[in-house]
């Protein structure tokens, strides 16, 4: 479960890099409203790691374990996500703060501490959409069939 969950959490985290490069580079860094993609590299991430656990686990798969292997992803990809974030925000001269600071998502001042700011916030935003993610998947994959009950 441990390792399912490390090894999607890091491609997950890779994901998230990767997007958050490509916005970088085609100029959308700015619109907030691309952020919700974060969530589906998330999803895609958690649900997929979940997944691969029920492969190995088969008859041994069972909720809890569900939960917990999309909990450890969504920890591990949102950890490496947020620190690949203040790096970057350390590193490309506060370009990122000053758009975060314009657009008042922190307050008046960021200045102080840019660092924890973000790592803070991704954290909560990550690690609490991980866990909606967790518990919304197993909802599906909890079932043997994967059918929805009464359908036919």
């Amino acid at each position: 479960m441990e390792k399912i969950g490390l090894k999607y959490g890091l491609l997950t985290a890779a994901g998230l890099v990767a997007y958050f490069l490509l916005m970088k580079l085609v100029g959308l860094m700015h619109v907030v409203e691309l952020r919700f993609l974060n969530g589906i590299i998330m999803a895609v991430g958690v649900a997929l790691a979940i997944k691969a656990c029920k492969n190995v686990l088969g008859g041994e798969f069972s909720y809890f374990r569900g939960i917990g292997t999309g909990m450890i992803t969504a920890v591990v990809g949102t950890v490496l996500f947020a620190s690949f974030m203040v790096i970057y925000a350390k590193m490309a001269g506060g370009e990122l703060i000053e758009m975060l600071s314009a657009e008042r998502y922190f307050g008046e001042r960021v200045e102080s501490t840019p660092g924890i700011v973000i790592f803070s916030v991704l954290l909560l935003e990550g690690i609490i959409s991980g866990f909606m993610i967790s518990f919304i998947a197993m909802q599906y994959f909890k079932r043997r069939d994967h059918k929805t009950p009464n359908s036919p």
